[in-house]
């Protein structure tokens, strides 16, 4: 695990370089905190780090905690590009696509821009590369994205697909999951610097015979300065297998450069 969690160190560090990016907490990325994202990308040339800190207390077994690191990058014009890994202190209970020390590269494209009778729609693609614990097989995910503003309140939905490269004992060879939420900037319009978000999300169980996990999550993301922003949240997974996350909490970091 240790040598697995340095090259995606490395590959970070090699790849960023300086640039100036003034990051929008109103700007919606996975898992900042909350498991949602809007259909906007970020603008060519600009670039960002990202990381969080997960905690889960699941119903059965260890609480476990998970490191998310993310790199964002501006590449074309509405494309961005990203690196990212989650590294988990029980890395080998980890089941489905994503193991501990994966490498997942992915690109978000955004095809249209919101108007008053249209949504602004954007597709993801990832692919998961087996660098991490008892990892198998490339993985595969694609993710449509929905975002359409009523006023100051803003509505998004995620329905998305993974395709397991080579399944594990009684993993799925595929699962599905949507997420839908609702964004809202408080204070404005006398001051923009926070917005809050809540979510309901499902997905397929990751082992065939079990229940979805199914829950619920609420966040907050804090504009600190043009280029950084802090973000926090909580939720849990209200139904679901036997090991599902009862209660988890995540605190994070955007920053520009």
């Amino acid at each position: 695990m240790k040598s697995n969690t340095s090259r995606v160190v490395i590959l970070f560090l090699l790849i960023v370089p300086t640039v100036v990016w003034a990051l929008d907490h109103d700007n919606l990325d996975p898992n900042r905190p909350i498991a949602i994202e809007d259909a906007y990308v970020v603008p060519k040339g600009e670039i960002g780090v990202e990381g969080g800190l997960l905690f889960s207390d699941r119903k059965r077994g260890d609480s476990r905690l998970v490191f998310q690191p993310q790199l964002i990058i501006g590449a074309l014009n509405n494309t961005q590009l990203e690196l990212s890994s989650d590294v988990s202190t029980d890395p080998r209970s980890v089941v489905g696509d994503d193991k501990s020390g994966n490498l997942t590269v992915g690109a978000l494209y955004n095809f249209n821009t919101e108007t008053l009778s249209l949504p602004a729609f954007a597709a993801r693609v990832q692919l998961g590369f087996p660098t991490g614990v008892n990892a198998k097989g490339v993985d595969t995910a694609v993710t449509g994205v929905m975002t359409r503003s009523f006023g100051q309140w803003r509505t998004h939905l995620n329905v998305g697909y993974t395709f397991l490269g080579s399944p594990q004992g009684q993993e799925r060879s595929g699962t599905y999951r949507v997420v839908a939420a609702v964004s809202y900037p408080l204070g404005y319009p006398t001051s923009f610097r926070d917005t809050i978000i809540a979510n309901v999300f499902t997905r397929q169980s990751d082992l065939m015979g079990q229940r979805n996990p199914t829950g619920i999550g609420i966040g907050l993301r804090h504009q600190i300065s043009s280029r950084v922003v802090a973000d926090i949240g909580i939720g849990s997974e209200l139904f679901g297998p036997a090991d599902r996350s009862v209660f988890f909490s995540t605190i994070g970091l955007s920053v520009g450069f």
